[in-house]
C-alpha cells in the first residue's frame, strides 16, 4: 500500500481564525489537502498524517490544521 493524498473544497461563510493565522481570514471556498499513510495491519487502513488548508488572497498560505480544529471551525461558521 502506498500513501495517498485527497483533495476537497470547504466553505466558510463568515470570517474565521485558525491556529497559526495572524488575523482573521475572509470567507470563501478553500482547498483542503489530506495526506494519509497506510497502517501495517491485515486490512486496508490509513492514518492521517497531514491536513493542509490552502488560503488565497493577497498571498497563498498553506496552514497545517487538525481535523478536530477544522471541524470545530466549520461548525462555528454554520451557527
Amino acid at each position: 500500500m502506498d500513501s495517498r493524498t485527497s483533495f476537497k473544497k470547504i466553505t466558510f461563510r463568515n470570517a474565521f481564525l485558525l491556529p497559526g493565522m495572524e488575523k482573521p481570514h475572509a470567507p470563501g471556498i478553500f482547498d483542503l489537502q489530506v495526506d494519509e499513510e497506510p497502517l501495517d495491519v491485515m486490512w486496508e487502513a490509513y492514518h492521517r498524517r497531514l491536513t493542509l488548508m490552502l488560503t488565497y488572497g493577497s498571498r497563498v498560505e498553506a496552514l497545517s490544521v487538525t481535523e478536530a480544529v477544522l471541524d470545530e471551525a466549520l461548525l462555528q461558521d454554520q451557527q
